[in-house]
């Protein structure tokens, strides 16, 4: 085995190592990424809760608002009849106004009374969930930091195998580098060994002219099937 194929077989070592971290690191960027939208679904969830109850609290004020007014309209309708100069069939229409409007009233009180209770359960439900949260982002970042913190670990050995791959190739013969790497974009194992007269790559049987080629060692044999590159043990 000539030396050129000795620095591509370590060549290829090193990029299996670099393709492993490079998957390491995506997977625990797709875990962080997963983390993350975990804590805004959840932050949605409270956001929508205090969306629920703000509504809520809105339909209170207006029902009390209308109340209010239709008390003001029902003391119109009074002073009417207590003081004005009206016919008796104008009273009569007054006076079923007035029990119309206290009827109203009775009736939108108990609405009110039944989204009070809403509105204080709401309350009490929203500040369990809003402390529920701050303890569930803290542990998301928490979760998070670690991840980042095991990425940049990862991200350092990536860049120690980066450099080693950097000086590899500047010892090889330019050709040979591109011819390594256009195989490499094709296959993960660009260079492998004659295994009982077939390549170790896609199986195929192999020359017996290409066998002693790759056993001489004097230059760079590729299988005449896959183009890998081959090598004797």
């Amino acid at each position: 085995m000539n030396d050129a194929i000795a620095q591509l077989i370590e060549l290829q070592e090193i990029d299996h190592k670099r393709g492993d971290l490079a998957s390491r690191v995506k997977g625990l960027e797709a875990q962080k990424e997963q983390l993350r939208r975990r804590a805004q679904q959840e932050r949605s969830a409270v956001d929508k809760l205090q969306e629920h109850l703000e509504s809520l609290k809105r339909n209170s004020l207006m029902m009390n608002l209308e109340v209010d007014k239709l008390d003001d309209q029902i003391r119109d309708y009074q002073d009417q009849l207590d003081t004005g100069i009206i016919s008796f069939k104008e009273m009569e229409a007054l006076r079923a106004k007035i029990g119309n409007q206290r009827t109203r009233i009775g009736e939108m009180e108990d609405e009110a009374l039944q989204l009070m209770d809403e509105i204080e359960e709401t309350t009490v439900q929203h500040a369990q969930e809003v402390e529920k949260l701050a303890v569930r982002e803290a542990e998301l970042d928490s979760e998070i930091g670690k991840i980042d913190d095991h990425v940049a670990q990862l991200q350092q050995e990536l860049a120690e195998w980066e450099a080693k791959r950097e000086q590899l190739v500047e010892a090889l013969p330019r050709h040979v580098v591109q011819q390594y790497d256009h195989l490499h974009a094709k296959f993960e194992d660009p260079v492998v060994p004659i295994e009982n007269g077939t390549c170790g790559g896609c199986k195929l049987t192999v020359s017996g002219t290409t066998v002693e080629r790759a056993r001489d060692g004097m230059e760079i044999v590729t299988c005449e099937n896959c183009s890998r590159i081959l090598y004797a043990r």
